[in-house]
């Protein structure tokens, strides 16, 4: 049995704020499957890294509205750390719901992207990354749909890095010799 409820407050301590690396993927079996097994792949021997999986399916069968889930993290950590090749393995049976639905007026243009799974996903990937974001209270790094790897991440060691490009490029800016 899936229970889905809204994301509340008390709900975020659940969600790390850093050492997260996510797949979006539609919320049908096969979308799960899938996004269980790349993260699988993904945080092979990184004990430290949470995965998180977000899913998206038509509200209503209206292919502009889409609603947002999150798979219950400590739910999919322990799937996917008993998770075993060539076995059935459970599903996340907790999703929380990303506030309120997307919009995707594009999915409905002439020749209809929600028809294209792969056009669909391309299309709503970043809208879902910047709910994800504003919901969590945290910056991702841009990311293109098409481009290979996670979905998500937000490690601590790309913010470091973000930070100190950023106070050299404001350095040299000022007028600071560097050392």
């Amino acid at each position: 049995m899936t229970t889905v409820v809204p994301l509340r407050p008390e709900h975020l301590r659940k969600f790390p704020r850093k050492g997260v690396v996510g797949e979006i993927k539609p919320h049908n079996d096969a979308g799960i499957a899938a996004g269980i097994r790349q993260l699988v792949r993904r945080t092979e021997g990184r004990k430290s890294v949470t995965p998180q999986l977000l899913t998206y399916s038509k509200v209503n069968g209206n292919p502009r509205r889409y609603e947002v889930l999150a798979a219950d993290p400590p739910q999919l950590r322990a799937i996917i750390a008993e998770w075993r090749a060539k076995t059935r393995y459970p599903r996340p049976t907790l999703w929380y719901r990303l506030g309120s639905d997307l919009d995707v007026p594009q999915a409905v243009e002439m020749i209809p992207r929600w028809n294209c799974a792969t056009q669909l996903g391309n299309l709503i990937e970043g809208p879902i990354r910047a709910k994800y974001a504003m919901q969590l209270g945290i910056s991702l790094p841009p990311k293109p749909p098409s481009q290979t790897g996670a979905d998500i991440t937000h490690e601590r060691q790309e913010m470091a890095e973000f930070l100190r490009e950023l106070a050299t490029e404001l350095e040299a800016e000022a007028g600071y010799p560097r050392f």
